[in-house]
């Protein structure tokens, strides 16, 4: 019986069965895209990842799928993937901190994964730059594919955007974190605005949080991508800190934000990412954004293939 092993791990977190699930499957060499696309509908976690071997300078070609489609980037499943990598010595831990190449449908993806005593802990992506595509103002129809009132979304000074960084995330600013709890998603709403945007992603946003050492809490929905909501996105909140950052609704040093983002406590899957967005000496461009956290193994397995 030819089957192929897997590893579960739960990303955004150092809590088993909290943050965002993974499945990892070490070694896909052979398996063809239709099979991993069945494999990722029989896991149903919003992404499953398979590894390769390299095509070019990476360490690994990575392939990630959700339950619908393959993904060319997405923020978790990388932060994950590049953990599981280390944790089991796919790739040795090289002192405090190993960098993980992966060649992704976006280009190389470098992660960085700090080791203690030869075991993985904060991991770390560089993601690519983001850019603002337009803005969303159709403000009552958004509003009423989330169940909110239109009065209840930014404002004049925060606007929709919709932000490109390897995949399109809509940042929508929500006026308080009961709001962003009462939300309950209309489905083919919020369908029919992903595909009059290109917005794969759409996270919703409030300066109030759970925790007073955080900056933002937010919900993701990217049913486009045959995920409904999402415990922790590490692809959206790359973004959601450029936006934090550009509308000053977080202090920086030197042009560099750090700020901590909750997700998931809806989902009764508290996550916390860590995002640091970097400017250039002029404060206008955005130089590097990282986003990060906790990742802890929760099981293994195998599949039957045949």
């Amino acid at each position: 019986m030819i089957s192929t092993r897997f590893v579960i791990a739960d990303v955004f977190t150092a809590t088993r069965f909290c943050g965002n699930q993974l499945a990892v499957f070490t070694s896909a060499q052979g398996i063809d895209s239709a099979t991993m696309q069945e494999i990722a509908r029989e896991m149903n976690y919003s992404e499953t990842t398979f590894l390769l071997p390299p095509e070019s300078d990476g360490d690994f070609r990575l392939r990630i799928f959700t339950p619908g489609k393959e993904l060319p980037f997405a923020g978790h499943p990388i932060v994950g993937t590049a953990f599981v990598i280390v944790s089991e010595e796919l790739k040795p831990a090289d002192g405090s901190l190993t960098t993980v190449k992966l060649e992704t449908n976006v280009g190389v993806i470098n992660v960085e994964v700090a080791t203690v005593s030869g075991r993985p802990g904060r991991t770390t992506m560089n993601q690519p730059l983001p850019k603002v595509v337009s803005v969303y103002s159709d403000l009552k129809k958004l509003a009423s594919a989330l169940s909110i009132n239109a009065n209840e979304i930014g404002g004049e000074d925060l606007p929709v955007e919709i932000i490109y960084n390897g995949l399109t995330v809509m940042v929508v600013p929500a006026k308080s974190i009961e709001t962003v709890r009462r939300i309950r998603p209309n489905t083919s709403e919020l369908e029919d605005i992903v595909k009059a945007t290109n917005a794969e992603t759409i996270l919703i946003f409030t300066t109030e949080t759970e925790f007073p050492t955080s900056h933002s809490h937010s919900r993701v929905f990217a049913p486009g991508a045959g995920v409904g909501e999402d415990p922790a996105t590490g692809s959206a909140n790359g973004p959601l800190g450029y936006y934090l950052a550009r509308h000053g609704l977080v202090n920086g040093v030197h042009n560099r934000f750090s700020i901590v983002s909750e997700q998931g406590f809806e989902m009764k899957r508290p996550s916390l990412l860590y995002i640091d967005v970097v400017f250039e000496p002029d404060g206008k461009d955005v130089k590097k954004v990282l986003v990060g956290g906790d990742v802890v193994v929760s099981g293994k397995g195998e599949i039957f293939l045949d």
